[in-house]
């Protein structure tokens, strides 16, 4: 069952002052923030942004002689360190038999990553998701968030905002394939766009309202997918365009921009299937100044091209849950890949 966040002021410090032996996994940035106002320092600092499989298992061979059950290993910044620190959990618990805790704090949401207990992981540059760990707690530090820079922190709105375009990847997959269905978890996921959506102004501004809507946001559709049994209701082609131009550049892009840009191209293919507007969505976008342009990505028009030309194929090599990708209401032919690049040079 996921974790409900706590939210408060300052209670970042006030948590890392109570512990006794911790290990920390983090990145410079959110750690010297923090580190003046921290008397009770970590027994050891992870710093580190490679989540490849095999570069976090020496890590962790690495601090097998050095923890024992007294141990809490505290994951402090955003998706790496989380995932890191997840990573280290696992396998301290389930691998070296050291019954660990577990303590999240993310110092930037631009990702749901802290809420979700699946550890994702890079291998041969693909993410795959190995173990679970759930954490003792999770902290949401306004005072912490607040020194994130706005946009990446804006960014995090996409990961329940894919919902928009993943409830129209569900409707095709319950027409054309009889895929497995729930009418109450559909409207559930709905509803939660829509309220996100609500909190506009907030989000935009990052105001404490708004980190608390963005965060519930996460929550939620973490939540309705754990009781749904998998993604489902909150993940579709925008995240398998992602995965296929990943594949192509090997680079790693800020999650929420360019899951962003695929949701539009998602409802523009998704044509009546879509359940959201794709004006709405972008309206949206433009309101909270989340920039999902290619050029701001730093993506050029021939990479989006061959991603489009590749997808189809893609989904089917990787298994990824039914979509339009698979639709034989679409063909990806030049002319239609034309007019994806022609709208998306439009509306954004």
């Amino acid at each position: 069952m996921v974790t409900k966040p706590i939210f408060g002021n300052l209670i970042s410090i006030d948590k890392l002052e109570s512990l006794d032996d911790y290990i920390l996994t983090t990145i410079e940035e959110p750690w010297q923030i923090i580190q003046s106002d921290i008397q009770n320092k970590p027994n050891e600092i992870i710093y580190n942004l490679n989540m490849d499989l095999k570069h976090l298992e020496y890590i962790a061979e690495s601090l097998s002689e050095k923890v024992d059950d007294s141990f809490t290993i505290v994951g402090l910044g955003g998706g790496s360190s989380c995932d890191t620190a997840k990573y280290l959990a696992w396998k301290f618990n389930t691998i070296f038999k050291k019954n660990l805790n577990l303590i999240l704090i993310p110092s930037i949401i631009s990702v749901d990553a802290f809420l979700c207990s699946s550890i994702a992981v890079r291998i041969n540059n693909k993410v795959n998701y190995i173990g679970e760990s759930d954490p003792e707690s999770i902290l949401i530090d306004f005072d912490l968030i607040k020194k994130a820079p706005k946009y990446l922190n804006r960014a995090g709105v996409s990961d329940t905002i894919s919902i928009t375009s993943a409830l129209g990847d569900w409707k095709l997959e319950r027409e054309e394939v009889n895929g497995r269905f729930d009418k109450s978890i559909f409207n559930k996921a709905k509803k939660i766009a829509l309220n996100l959506m609500k909190f506009k102004e907030d989000i935009r501004d990052i105001t404490n309202k708004g980190i608390r809507a963005l965060v519930n946001g996460f929550y939620e559709e973490v939540a309705l997918c754990e009781k749904w049994g998998d993604a489902r209701p909150e993940e579709g082609s925008e995240h398998f365009l992602a995965y296929c131009i990943e594949s192509i550049t090997h680079d790693h892009y800020i999650h929420g921009n360019i899951i962003g840009l695929n949701i539009l191209i998602s409802l523009f293919l998704q044509n009546d299937y879509a359940e959201f507007s794709y004006t709405d969505i972008s309206e949206f976008f433009h309101y909270i100044m989340l920039d999902v342009s290619l050029a701001n990505l730093n993506l050029s028009e021939e990479t989006l091209r061959k991603a489009l030309n590749l997808i189809q194929d893609f989904v089917l090599k990787e298994n990824l849950a039914y979509s339009i990708y698979n639709s034989p209401k679409v063909k990806l032919d030049k002319k239609k890949v034309d007019k994806v690049i022609t709208f998306i040079n439009t509306i954004i």
